[in-house]
């Protein structure tokens, strides 16, 4: 259990520790998204007008009672469903303007991301790339970024468009009130109601004619002893003439669902097989021209793909001879939806004009299309003249079947999507406010854009901060030390307030070791860390004696030589003899605290191969001192030759500890030949400086050697530490120190 709890992560430490240390990382990585997103809303965002429309919806008394309490989120849910269905995007754009149905198409705000870097890839391997039909792009556009909708508890409806133009936002508004309008009528539930009727009888009647096909086709294979297998060219043929005849069949379909839902709100009694009113002279030549065009556009079909230009032109000469048409045709119409005599509200007659008309219209382009298709039939039939008798009679059994079958499936989806359409009629609408052209530009993209570039630049920002968090990995705390190497904690000692004022001096602190008792307070927090670090050392020395021990650290200013003065400091108290050797023979430091000239010390002893007894220098009773000596040139041959051994021999017998300053591990490899000839090797390092991965490679190069490593002091906790591992010393010795106080004053 206590392991499980050593190696779990102090997350709490880590925000606290990235967001201290390196808020410059956060800073940096925050301006380099921020800086970006302002300049490009700046300078580059096209200006976004909304338009928003009110409506309210009312609940009819035959509804469930969920949908007349409009305080439920059921029923918030379902209308938010159905605003936003493809159904009624589809017929937005069918009842759009030109100009605005060009914007959705030519100026998209929805970007599909995903499919742009599946088509990348298939580019790269050769595949073939998806690509979007105008109408199914500004189908996406409505549901995906251009519409929004907000249903009120009290049943209130906001519409609100966006798009580049003041007046194609109104016309996206308003246009969703124009067709919710017309789909929330009695009359258009009793419409979508009869055309559901209606394909629930062409699909049975389509059945019993697959079913007597199939009949004739088994009576036929039975009475020839088996079927007869055409040629391949015959063969197509008769499956092109097939799939002709089932398109006809679905667009006779189409034509007979546009008639009886033209003669239903023309008051009409539904005509099996009708055609459409009689042409109107003032309409003939807008007629002719759209059956001209549908020409066209099916002998550019069997020639070219959807994406050639002649065809895309085309159908938009389409699109537009349609709505000439329907503009034409509206005064002509006079709405009596159901033979109902009560006169119609204007606006609900205004949208059933435009629903007569759109019928109309619709009836002309499919009654064009079955003439064309029934023209290449007739083509296609006189071809099969030249098979045999026995062929044509074979293909005569064939054709129905798979005509009937595929008119059976197309019926069973249009009955599919019509019992959809009769189930999702919105309940009866008021409008209250319709959408106005906007004065100024909206604000809310720059905004948004501007809130995503925040959003990601902290994101950036506090992510790179935590992996080079994670890359750096520094020590903290005694936890931080065991995960890395293993090695026992010998003690933390907090950060000497005379450390702290001196290092205001600049570089000065990094190269002076600071002695943590100033004047007669013998009792500081720092001292008394040193003093437990001693009494930890003293209980290893009971296994194995600690004679010699040296102190060093991986990297360089992590204080190993502050943590040897003090603990030489803790020794003296224990009236033991004690020899403090300076073996940093590049960058000495222990003489300049200890006010000592660096004239004679061991690297004169060590070139001259004879020990001096004037270089050591007594600083109290029981305490001497070797200094480092005039720097030479070769240091580390100096280290490792036989007389650094004489003179270690010679240091045992003078003192009861000895305690060696050597350089860092990391930096130089002078003190790894002492580490083997030493009794214990004390590692120092630095709260929030020396990294994990130092600390293990020190180790690493320690334990290669040979040499015994006691353990690991952590040096320079931060106050916020210290507060939190020393609050009960605090605590005490403030209390001690009242007491004396009060002592004083009586």
């Amino acid at each position: 259990m206590e392991t499980q709890k050593q190696g779990s992560v102090d997350y709490l430490r880590l925000l606290r520790r990235v967001a201290l240390q390196r808020w410059r990382v956060i800073v940096v990585g925050f301006l380099a998204v921020v800086v970006p997103v302002a300049i490009l809303v700046s300078f580059s965002t096209e200006n976004l007008y909304e338009a928003s429309a009110t409506l309210f919806l009312m609940p009819e008394k035959n509804d469930p009672p969920f949908l007349r309490e409009f305080t439920t989120p059921e029923a918030t849910a379902i209308y938010i469903v159905l605003l936003r269905s493809r159904s009624l995007a589809q017929a937005i754009t069918e009842a759009l303007p030109k100009e605005s149905r060009d914007e959705l198409t030519k100026r998209v705000l929805f970007r599909d991301y995903l499919l742009t870097f599946m088509n990348s890839i298939r580019r790269f391997t050769g595949g073939e790339v998806v690509v979007y039909s105008p109408s199914e792009i500004a189908i996406r556009e409505l549901q995906e970024a251009r519409m929004s909708f907000n249903v009120a508890r009290d049943g209130t409806v906001t519409i609100t468009a966006v798009a580049f133009s003041p007046r194609v936002a109104v016309d996206l508004a308003n246009t969703y009130v124009d067709v919710l309008l017309s789909r929330s009528s009695s009359f258009a539930r009793q419409q979508a109601r009869g055309t559901r009727e209606l394909l629930e009888n062409l699909l049975a009647q389509a059945k019993s004619h697959q079913g007597d096909a199939e009949e004739a086709m088994r009576r036929y294979q039975q009475r020839t002893s088996g079927s007869l297998k055409l040629p391949d060219e015959s063969r197509g043929t008769v499956t092109a003439l097939a799939q002709l005849e089932g398109q006809i069949a679905d667009l006779q379909v189409s034509r007979e669902i546009a008639e009886n839902k033209l003669a239903y709100l023309k008051g009409d009694k539904p005509r099996a097989g009708g055609a459409f009113p009689g042409s109107d002279p003032a309409t003939q030549s807008l007629q002719d021209r759209l059956t001209q065009l549908e020409a066209k556009l099916s002998a550019l079909n069997e020639k070219y793909t959807d994406e050639h230009p002649s065809v895309q032109t085309t159908r938009a000469e389409i699109q537009e001879a349609q709505e000439r048409l329907a503009s034409a045709l509206r005064p002509r119409q006079a709405p009596k939806p159901g033979g109902a005599p009560a006169p119609l509200k204007p606006l609900e007659a205004a949208n059933l004009v435009k629903q007569m008309a759109a019928l109309q219209v619709e009836g002309v382009s499919l009654q064009a299309r079955e003439e064309i298709l029934e023209q290449r039939a007739n083509r296609l039939r006189r071809s099969l003249s030249a098979m045999s008798a026995r062929e044509q009679e074979y293909s005569g059994f064939l054709r129905p079947v798979l005509t009937q079958t595929k008119l059976a499936d197309m019926i069973s989806d249009k009955l599919t999507a019509a019992r959809i359409s009769e189930q999702s009629q919105i309940r009866s609408i008021h409008v209250i406010d319709l959408a106005n052209l906007p004065r100024q530009p909206s604000p809310r993209q720059p905004v948004k854009l501007l809130v995503f570039g925040l959003l990601g630049g902290l994101g950036l920002g506090i992510g790179a901060a935590m992996l080079r968090e994670h890359m750096t990995q520094v020590i903290e705390t005694e936890n931080d030390v065991i995960r890395a190497t293993g090695l026992p904690v010998l003690g933390s000692i907090p950060v000497a307030e005379a450390a702290e004022s001196s290092g205001k001096d600049g570089a000065q602190s990094e190269l002076m070791p600071v002695l943590f008792v100033a004047g007669n307070d013998l009792h500081s927090l720092p001292a008394d860390a040193c003093r437990a670090i001693r009494t930890a050392l003293d209980c290893q020395s009971l296994e194995r004696p600690l004679k010699t021990l040296l102190v060093t650290s991986p990297g360089a200013h992590e204080g190993k030589s502050t943590v040897l003065l003090n603990l030489s400091r803790a020794y003296l108290e224990t009236d033991r003899q004690l020899l403090v050797i300076d073996a940093d023979l590049r960058r000495p430091s222990l003489h300049r605290t200890l006010r000592i000239p660096n004239e004679v010390g061991l690297a004169d002893m060590l070139r001259a191969g004879t020990v001096w007894p004037e270089a050591f220098r007594s600083l109290a009773p029981g305490m001497s001192f070797v200094p480092s000596g005039i720097r030479p040139t070769n240091p580390s041959s100096l280290i490792s030759s036989k007389h650094m051994t004489h003179v270690l021999e010679l240091a045992r017998e003078r003192a009861d500890v000895v305690l060696i300053d050597a350089p860092p591990v990391l930096a130089v490899a002078d003190c790894l030949p002492l580490c083997r000839r030493v009794d214990g090797v004390i590692l120092v390092v630095r709260f929030g400086v020396t990294r994990r991965r130092s600390l293990q490679r020190a180790k690493d190069q320690l334990e290669r050697v040979g040499a015994r490593i006691v353990g690991v002091v952590i040096n320079g906790l931060s106050r916020h530490e210290t507060r939190l591992r020393y609050a009960e010393y605090t605590h005490y010795v403030g209390l001690q120190k009242r007491r004396k106080k009060g002592k004083r004053r009586k």
